[in-house]
């Protein structure tokens, strides 16, 4: 089954990228980079130089070197810079889907939102896993094991994984 393993607050997200074939999540900022480990939920390193990751980022194709653990890796990314082409459908059925704009919660009715849901494969449950408002959805996807998703907001970063 799928846990919420943490929510980071990271100020000015503006594009993620899984590491292919693995957990590990990139995270662009105007405040540098991390390194998160998705199926744990932790962030396993940081690159505070601000400014070093753009000069290192790929315009063409959104992708990014990695570093530390990641070292020597390509890592395409999405969010603020190229959209969102994180996987929405594991290999087993799960998916995550979007809602039309609809109104927030109370007492916050009068502001629309998105949320995001993971549907099982049989398609009977329905999960709500985040959701868009004060801050703007940049990317929310699965790995491409399949084992984790993330949902990126440009204030934060949410983090379920399964065994």
């Amino acid at each position: 089954m799928w846990t919420h393993k943490n929510t980071f607050a990271i100020g000015g997200l503006e594009n993620v990228g899984f590491a292919p074939r693995q957990d590990y999540l990139i995270v662009l900022s105007s405040q540098g980079q991390g390194i998160f480990d998705c199926v744990k939920g932790e962030k396993i390193a940081r690159n505070h130089n601000d400014s070093d990751w753009w000069k290192n980022f790929n315009q063409t194709t959104n992708s990014i070197v990695g570093f530390a653990i990641l070292e020597n890796v390509e890592i395409t990314t999405c969010g603020l810079y190229g959209g969102d082409n994180l996987i929405k459908r594991t290999s087993d059925g799960w998916t995550l889907v979007m809602s039309d704009p609809e109104p927030d919660d109370e007492p916050f009715e009068q502001y629309l939102v998105q949320r995001i849901y993971l549907v099982s494969p049989d398609k009977k449950v329905k999960t709500l896993v985040g959701k868009d408002g004060a801050c703007e959805l940049r990317a929310f996807g699965f790995s491409e094991t399949g084992n984790s998703l993330i949902i990126a907001l440009s204030c934060e970063l949410t983090i379920y994984s399964r065994a």
